[in-house]
């Protein structure tokens, strides 16, 4: 690897987080936590001080239905993903409005308040563009006399992963600076006669101070995580949350399928359940349930469903399981360190596309498939095949397209994967080519495509509304 080069972390690219999205929802409440932090090592709080919120970009537009406002006050209360099981996202909004006052744990020992009440001070900015990055946060610290004397900007670049304004900049100036990034990983697993798994536990071992015990417990929860999240999608029913009132369909589609006995299928078993399981993950994730970045929460259906898949037809142990994600990890880490994984800068082909590619991958893997020639063609026969994908969430909810491109995203990757194991010679475009593509076309999409509602299937005016009007998110 280049001296600049950076590849994430396995606990960066997969992790646990909470829907619907991770960008705007994981990301802000990491970012309130960071605030958190911030103000507590100060050590002091000086009376009359007062905090504001401000969400530009992709955040103002559809931050209402991805529950930013929310995640970012439960951050500021020193949440994480974890603790929302236990205090719903809903009444830790409610209490800090009921109170008036963000609470801190000063390093003296003391708790002293700032004056802060969501819901006059958590603040949708539509209006003004976003200098660097379309999901921006600020947070604005003002004395008692109203002069600022705190102003910190963060920025969700997805997959829940928050950085400050020097960060973005090297983070860009680092992708420029290894056209070949990619490929030089893989080759390096090829020359080395290692599998992609074997290189990612050197990796986390050698860079980032990761035990294989360490990066093993992670692996471990991290399917405990993603398999429960499929059986809570398919034994959930129901409306999801919103507008829309979109119903829970995963567990009726797959009694229907195992009562079907083939009269009305037209592909395999194995890719209809694969779609089903990848509905009844992003129907998890819509709800505000526990997922899997993978990479992010908006297309956190494709990989669980491909792996889970693999693990019923063909029998494979727990431990097969893990080396598919480590591979899955490396997709997913080229892709955020080349390009993008968030849809408000490079549309949904960073999401669901990423997606897919991951998964393609993992699969290729478990089938036994060759780091070169095989794997790195999955990754990016399914990557190619959603370039161009807009990020269009009907009324700013990750539901409609999204949870049914999960569907197609899994499907996909089955099939570049099979393509890849039956394929032979080199592919002519590369897993990094396709990268570079994929982030100019991100650049190149106008901004109402990219998780503004203001573009695509989120402007349709004949949509089935079922009787609901004004959806917010509709072009007027």
């Amino acid at each position: 690897m280049g001296a600049n080069t950076r590849l994430p972390s396995l606990l960066e690219v997969l992790k646990p987080a909470i829907g619907p999205s991770s960008s705007h929802t994981l990301g802000p409440m990491r970012a309130g936590r960071l605030l958190r932090h911030r103000l507590a090592d100060r050590g002091r709080s000086a009376p009359g001080e007062s905090l504001q919120v401000i969400l530009y970009g992709s955040l103002a537009h559809t931050g209402k239905g991805h529950l930013s406002d929310r995640a970012v006050v439960a951050g500021l209360y020193g949440m994480g993903p974890e603790d929302v099981a236990a205090r719903p996202l809903e009444d830790v909004y409610e209490a800090s409005n009921a109170s008036g006052v963000l609470l801190l744990d000063l390093a003296d020992g003391t708790g002293k308040g700032i004056a802060f009440r969501p819901e006059t001070d958590v603040l949708f900015d539509r209006e003004t563009p976003p200098a660097l990055h379309p999901n921006t946060l600020r947070f604005v610290l003002h004395d008692h006399t109203g002069r600022i004397v705190l102003d910190a900007v963060y920025y969700s670049i997805g997959g829940g992963v928050v950085v400050e304004g020097a960060e973005l900049t090297a983070g860009a100036a680092k992708t420029q600076a290894n056209p070949t990034f990619a490929r030089t990983i893989i080759q390096r697993a090829e020359t080395s006669g290692c599998s992609l798994a074997e290189l990612a536990l050197e990796m986390e071992e050698a860079v980032y101070g990761h035990s294989r015990a360490e990066v093993e417990a992670h692996l471990e929860s991290l399917w405990l995580l993603m398999s429960g999240a499929v059986d809570r999608g398919l034994e959930a029913s129901g409306a999801l949350p919103g507008v829309l009132k979109t119903e829970r369909r995963a567990g009726d589609m797959l009694r229907r399928l195992e009562t079907d006995r083939g009269r009305s299928r037209i592909v395999t078993s194995e890719s209809t359940k694969a779609s089903i399981y990848a509905i009844a993950v992003a129907e998890e994730n819509a709800a505000g349930g526990a997922v899997v970045t993978a990479p992010t929460c908006g297309s956190a259906g494709v990989l669980p469903a491909c792996l889970r898949v693999m693990k019923e037809a063909h029998g494979l142990p727990n431990e097969s399981i893990h080396e598919a994600l480590l591979v899955a990890g490396v997709i997913g880490g080229l892709a955020i360190a080349k390009a993008s994984v968030a849809g408000a800068l490079v549309g949904c082909q960073g999401e669901v596309g990423v997606a897919s590619a991951m998964a393609a991958a993992a699969v290729c893997h478990l089938l036994g498939g060759s780091v070169l020639d095989q794997v790195d063609r999955a990754a990016e026969t399914a990557l190619e095949h959603f370039l161009g994908l807009t990020c269009d969430p009907v009324a700013g909810l990750v539901q409609i397209p999204c949870i049914e491109r999960n569907a197609a995203g899994a499907v996909s990757a089955l099939n570049a994967a099979s393509l890849a194991m039956i394929s032979g010679g080199r592919d002519r475009v590369s897993f990094d080519a396709t990268l570079e593509v994929m982030h100019q076309t991100g650049l190149d999409m106008r901004s109402r495509y990219k998780e503004t509602s203001l573009g695509g299937l989120a402007a349709v005016r004949d949509l089935d509304r079922d009787g609901v009007d004004d959806l917010p998110g509709f072009c007027s």
